[in-house]
């Protein structure tokens, strides 16, 4: 039996709610209590946006803002209520994408799927209806992980339109710098994401000059220093161009390299570039070529080698792509390589038993009453309280798989090559 609500009952039933909330005496709840109502109450207030993307939809539809002088329902409702009138179309553009894909709508509004998941997808997804094969693989993964991998099913899906964006993106590209009256220049830009990407990465390397110098600068200032000391370098006439580039890592399935698939890359840096693109820095860059096999060490370099080489620290980059704790985004070039065993327990230096942790997570892991116990590819961390969460690497594009090999340098790949080796990846550097 299907039962209609009338919508002043459900803004009852919503202002209830609120006043539930509102009546709570927190200094009586433990930190259990407080960790379990947090994640509840959260869910229902996706779920409840999940019903206000539906009522912004269908208001934008029947034009409830005509009369009112504001453009659209959106800027509307914004006025009237003192939010956000971008967020308040974002969730009219989610709305429709539910009413156009029952999947979607039915996930989300049952809380399997986040409301900010599903914003982050329906923008990536460019207009194209979300199906059932996405909302599957959204289910299960962190809101980070929602951008690439919308972006992966959307070359699948659209392959044709794929370059046409890229020129697209990249036509949007400025950056502009005006004077303030107080002497101070404002720095205002887009770039496109492979621009993004060169540039990120090169002041990335200088910021890690001077990460720990206690000079009390914010990260910032510490860019702003990095890009003004880039320029004054280039200005004395130190940076003169030459073969080597930025190491910008872009992770691809084989076959965009080599039988020209529409699968795109994704960058340390975090934008994810488009597969001709991604062809077009082959041309002239160190290829990785990384084949997958679970269970199998990238390199060995035995006991004897304790630091980690920059060969082995660029594989384990590929493969982590950022702080492998559960939740952290710290980007994986700002990280540690840890030995997940000791080394001084017998722990060897090798990919299988290396993961990348963020200083500050490093530094928990070696703290009384925290320990990690697996491997490189799969561990778990040990809570003081007695919990324990596990970590698995980000699934590479083209499949669940994780690197097995890595080559350096500017090996040429033969024609065959994915005849004879295993399924893989590239890295392109």
């Amino acid at each position: 039996m299907v039962i209609s609500m009338e919508i002043s009952h459900a803004v009852a039933a919503v202002e209830d709610a609120a006043d539930a909330c509102a009546q709570v005496d927190l200094d009586t709840v433990g930190a259990s209590g407080l960790r379990s109502g947090l994640v509840e109450i959260r869910t229902a207030l996706s779920r409840l946006e999940a019903g206000y993307a539906r009522l912004a939809h269908a208001a934008e539809q029947a034009g409830a803002h005509l009369g009112t002088g504001a453009r659209d329902t959106a800027e509307w409702v914004g006025k009237k209520t003192g939010t956000s009138a971008s967020k308040n179309r974002a969730s009219a553009s989610l709305g429709e994408a539910m009413e156009k894909s029952s999947e979607l709508a039915d996930a989300v509004v049952s809380g399997q799927i986040s409301s900010d998941k599903a914003n982050a997808a329906v923008g990536v997804a460019s207009g194209l209806v979300v199906d059932a094969e996405l909302v599957e693989e959204l289910r299960d993964l962190p809101l980070t992980s929602v951008r690439p991998a919308v972006e992966q099913w959307r070359a699948r899906n659209d392959a044709a339109n794929e370059a046409s964006r890229a020129e697209r993106q990249r036509a949007r590209r400025f950056l502009s710098l005006t004077g303030q009256s107080d002497g101070m220049t404002r720095v205002e830009g887009l770039l496109d994401p492979e621009s993004a990407s060169i540039v990120r990465t090169s002041l990335d390397a200088i910021m890690n000059e001077s990460a720990f110098d206690d000079s009390g600068r914010r990260r910032d200032q510490r860019c702003a220093d990095a890009l003004t000391q880039l320029c004054k370098a280039a200005s004395k006439g130190k940076i003169t161009g030459g073969r080597s580039n930025a190491k910008v890592l872009a992770t691809v399935p084989f076959e965009t390299i080599t039988e020209r698939g529409a699968a795109p890359g994704i960058t340390h840096a975090g934008p994810t570039i488009d597969a001709d693109t991604v062809r077009q820095m082959a041309c002239d860059a160190g290829i990785h070529r990384v084949i997958v096999g679970p269970g199998s060490s990238i390199l060995d370099f035995g006991r004897e080698t304790r630091l980690v080489s920059e060969n082995l620290f660029l594989a384990l980059v590929a493969r982590d792509r950022h702080c492998r704790w559960p939740g952290c985004t710290i980007r994986a070039t700002w990280c540690d390589a840890h030995h997940v065993t000791e080394w001084g327990h017998q722990g060897r230096t090798n990919e299988s038993t290396c993961a990348l942790l963020c200083h500050h997570h490093h530094s928990l892991t070696h703290q009384p009453g925290w320990s990690v116990t697996g491997g490189g590819h799969e561990f778990t961390i040990h809570h003081p309280d007695g919990s324990s969460e596990t970590s698995h690497p980000p699934a590479p594009p083209g499949g669940d798989c994780t690197p097995r090999a890595a080559c350096r340098g500017r090996e040429p790949i033969s024609n065959n090559a994915h005849q004879s080796e295993p399924a893989g990846q590239l890295v392109l550097a």
